[in-house]
């Protein structure tokens, strides 16, 4: 049973929630280009997840194989301790993901977006997975049965997505213990004394502890230092991937550049340029402004083909490799074409046509 996709009307009840409240307070809480963007990227990861399944899952069964203590799923401390084992290695896996290059590329694209809302909170790196379930593991050595843990990791995520609101502002004195708004806020901000601070799941007892705890005083500029610029999500998935790689093939030395991938994202080599880290409260966010019919394109063909993709994720484990693999490349079309056509692209027509076209086969083999 997979508690997120059970949770996707909850999602979208809540999201409705909010813009209703925004619009009570006269303010124009989302951006339909930007849910766009979120939404596909957060479908991106389950995609992923779907189709590599089997690998996330085998390293914990493995090391379960290897336990050191039987622990019951039946008993209520169990679950206590699950429960707080998960979000104390979520905060180090969180931490990680921003001050490792090649962890932070995967993480990146959750940060992108410029707006602060409950569709952000969707918006997920692809392959975060491969690298976030490898701090998971000790839990797996100590006992935990995998059903066990699956359902520990599912309510954490569950959490977190409530936090990614600007509507509330504070919590009194759940401020000391529990991650809120606030302090999530003061996460996304890419601005001053906020950078690559308070990377609790669901406590932020973690970062009080450890020293990453920031107090929201001062206005968030929302994004990543250098903004991404589209609202592509394919283009929004690939381009931290493209500057690793770019700031690889401009560092002179050998040594430098293998150790690019393991140093903080601001690092920079010997003979390369430092990135800026002052960024403006007055940033301004970038924007496109799609004609209606567009709008109505994406809108309409994106919820048809998200349908086809949860029908995809419901059957995957009766389809061949092939089918699957052939799957991923008609959804990777999906998500350049439709960001495409939503930022007015030249090339994303053909695409679409192309992608269109293989709809009736994709169906036949589901």
């Amino acid at each position: 049973m997979n508690l997120i996709l059970l949770s996707t009307p909850l999602f979208f009840i809540l999201m409705a929630v909010e813009w209703l409240g925004g619009r009570l307070q006269h303010r124009r809480v989302f951006r339909g280009a930007d849910v766009f963007a979120n939404l596909c990227l957060g479908t991106a990861q389950t995609v992923f997840a779907a189709v590599s399944a089997g690998l996330l899952a085998g390293s914990y069964v493995t090391l379960y194989s290897l336990r050191l203590f039987d622990i019951p799923s039946t008993s209520a401390w169990a679950w206590v301790v699950l429960l707080l084992g998960t979000d104390f290695c979520y905060y180090w896996f969180h931490r990680a993901s921003h001050r490792i290059h090649l962890t932070w590329a995967a993480h990146a694209p959750h940060h992108q977006s410029e707006d602060y809302n409950l569709s952000v909170a969707l918006r997920q790196g692809p392959i975060q997975p491969l690298f976030s379930r490898v701090f998971y593991l000790p839990l797996a050595l100590l006992g935990f049965p995998p059903a066990m843990f699956a359902t520990a990791v599912a309510l954490n995520t569950l959490y977190q997505f409530w936090v990614h609101t600007e509507l509330i502002r504070t919590l009194g004195p759940l401020e000391w213990v529990f991650v809120t708004p606030s302090h999530h806020r003061v996460h996304h901000a890419c601005n001053g004394r906020y950078l690559d601070k308070n990377h609790g799941g669901m406590l932020i007892i973690w970062d009080r502890m450890f020293g990453t705890f920031e107090a929201e005083r001062e206005r968030v500029t929302y994004g990543t230092v250098k903004p991404v610029s589209t609202f592509n999500p394919l283009v929004a998935a690939l381009t931290p991937f493209r500057e690793l790689v770019a700031t690889i093939r401009k560092t002179p030395r050998l040594l430098d550049k293998l150790k690019v991938p393991f140093m903080p994202p601001e690092w920079s080599p010997p003979g390369v340029e430092a990135l800026s880290l002052d960024v403006p409260p007055d940033r301004p966010r970038f924007e496109v402004h799609a004609p209606r019919r567009v709008a109505l394109y994406v809108l309409l063909v994106g919820s048809l083909s998200l349908a086809l993709i949860l029908a995809f994720q419901v059957r995957i484990s009766s389809l061949s490799p092939a089918v699957r693999l052939a799957f991923v490349a008609w959804f990777l079309a999906s998500l350049g074409g439709l960001g495409g056509v939503l930022e007015g692209r030249r090339w994303a027509r053909p695409v679409e046509a192309l992608r269109l076209a293989a709809v009736p086969l994709l169906i036949a083999a589901l």
